[in-house]
């Protein structure tokens, strides 16, 4: 078959016809995609090569990867060419250019053919090395025009190259998956340690993490030892100082917290929907407690061993400091994923604590696997969701946030009654306190004002036959809270800039 039948030469170009084993080919940053070198070796047979390959001098190919083995898969000795007179370095370039324009790239190889483009300008020159003031060099390309020349602007152009930073073992990992196809995941994974990026991308090509978020958080999160030691620190004034009537707590990032995000950050587990007048319908995550409050009120006020309930666990935070600072726990949730989520945690991360915790799929009000139960435990810390028609956690038909507000106040009560029948009876003259703690937040718009929740909460107590032992308050760092008032009302709710931590005994 000659070339004429093949291929239609551009008048002001001069094709050659080269044989397929002598075009070179250099180490190519751009995968080859066998499905489209048939589909191209199809159109060849049927209407014939419409745009030659482009080699250099020495026949290095400098763009026609896919066209070239083409013509091997059909068994063609010779291909249509376009040779460029040009230097090796040039070659290069031009082919790097060339693949950068391709679609079917993905950001790994994107950041690859970006960054070797880079190097290719500076080793003839035309961009300053690394350390030095690119801005200083008169006709050096910078960073803005690098990415300018490809219809890129400066932060995308800074963005797309971040992925070359990623470990050569974890790029090769995730070269040809899905997970290759996000920016910033990849933007995302290339500022991990290297150990933690391999740990994410072995999450996720075993498949045992199904979403980037949680590999992250996951291989983040540190391995303890089945032989942990517990030493509990009972100085509390040291620990924790003296509580004052407002305390800070913050999602600090210490081992605690790490596990707890392995629940809170969950992003395969259900999202609520907050409903907004003024903004629509949002999805949102319903994030845990903060690990160092849950871990004060565990630590204050309970001791080794205790048993201690939350009947609302959410993201499980409390059974987390529980079970971390060798306490006994219940838990209870409408949701079943906030079940099952914690139970695959514990079982992985706090292996230690097996045989020390309950966990329920139930109704948290009748407490219904307590029922022949009485001065059965020393501690009840929960939070309830007393957000009132903000936001919704479940469609399951117990769910309490679904209430209006006399019905949810009177589920409450409900609670309060079953609270002081577990609960152990305290001692003050043996200094025996066992507490029942309720985290109560925001005050809610009713029909004639707004409800002041605390007030609410505390009168329940009184009236189930509890004394309030203890208040303090601990601060919200929300912007929503002091700026935002018009959204506030429109959602019905107001949030102050302090939550209540209410502390009942019965005596």
């Amino acid at each position: 078959m000659t070339t004429t039948t093949r291929v239609k030469k551009p008048s002001s170009l001069v094709v050659e016809d080269i044989p397929v084993d002598e075009i070179r080919i250099r180490v190519r940053l751009r995968n080859l995609n066998e499905q489209k070198v048939k589909e191209i070796a199809t159109s060849i047979q049927q209407v014939g090569l419409l745009n030659p390959i482009t080699i250099d001098g020495e026949n290095f190919l400098i763009a026609g990867n896919h066209r070239l083995h083409a013509h091997k898969l059909l068994g063609y000795k010779t291909i249509p060419c376009i040779r460029k007179e040009t230097s090796k370095v040039y070659g290069e370039l031009m082919e790097v250019m060339e693949n950068i324009s391709r679609a079917e790239l993905n950001h790994i190889q994107v950041a690859e053919h970006l960054v070797k483009r880079e190097d290719l300008l500076k080793e003839l020159g035309l961009r300053m090395k690394n350390g030095y003031n690119q801005y200083t060099g008169e006709g050096l390309v910078t960073t803005a025009q690098l990415g300018e020349e490809i219809g890129m602007s400066n932060r995308l152009y800074r963005l797309k190259r971040q992925p070359a930073k990623i470990t050569d073992e974890v790029k090769e990992l995730l070269r040809d998956t899905k997970w290759a196809e996000n920016l910033m995941d990849m933007v995302k994974l290339s500022q991990q340690h290297p150990q933690v990026q391999k740990a994410i991308a072995l999450l996720l090509i075993t498949e045992k993490c199904l979403t980037f978020k949680r590999a992250v958080v996951e291989a983040n999160t540190a391995k303890y030892n089945t032989t942990r030691e517990y030493k509990v620190d009972f100085d509390l004034k040291g620990r924790w100082g003296i509580p004052s009537s407002v305390m800070k707590f913050k999602k600090a990032d210490v081992e605690l917290q790490k596990i707890c995000n392995l629940i809170a950050k969950d992003s395969e587990c259900e999202l609520i929907k907050r409903k907004s007048l003024q903004f629509g319908t949002q999805q949102v995550p319903l994030y845990g407690m903060a690990a160092d409050l849950a871990e004060f009120l565990v630590t204050y006020y309970t001791k080794e061993n205790d048993l201690i309930l939350d009947q609302f666990q959410g993201r499980g935070t409390i059974g987390m400091a529980a079970l971390f600072n060798n306490r006994r726990f219940i838990g209870y949730d409408v949701q079943e994923k906030n079940i099952l989520r914690t139970r695959e945690v514990i079982e992985e991360y706090l292996p230690f604590a097996k045989g020390k915790y309950e966990l329920h799929h139930s109704d948290g009000i009748a407490l219904e696997e307590l029922k022949d139960k009485s001065n059965y435990l020393q501690a009840i810390i929960t939070d309830p969701p007393y957000v009132l028609n903000a936001e919704k956690y479940s469609e399951d038909p117990r769910d309490i946030s679904l209430l209006n507000h006399q019905g949810f106040m009177e589920k409450i009560r409900e609670n309060f009654d079953q609270c002081y029948r577990l609960i152990q009876k305290s001692n003050f003259e043996k200094k025996e306190f066992y507490p029942v703690i309720f985290k109560v937040g925001s005050g809610r718009r009713g029909d004639k004002g707004i409800i002041d929740m605390n007030a609410d909460f505390q009168q329940i107590g009184k009236e189930a036959g509890f004394v309030v032992w203890d208040i303090f308050f601990n601060h919200l760092a929300t912007p929503w809270a002091q700026v935002n008032w018009e959204r506030n009302y429109l959602n019905s709710y107001v949030m102050k800039n302090h939550e209540t931590n209410l502390v009942f005994c019965k005596f």
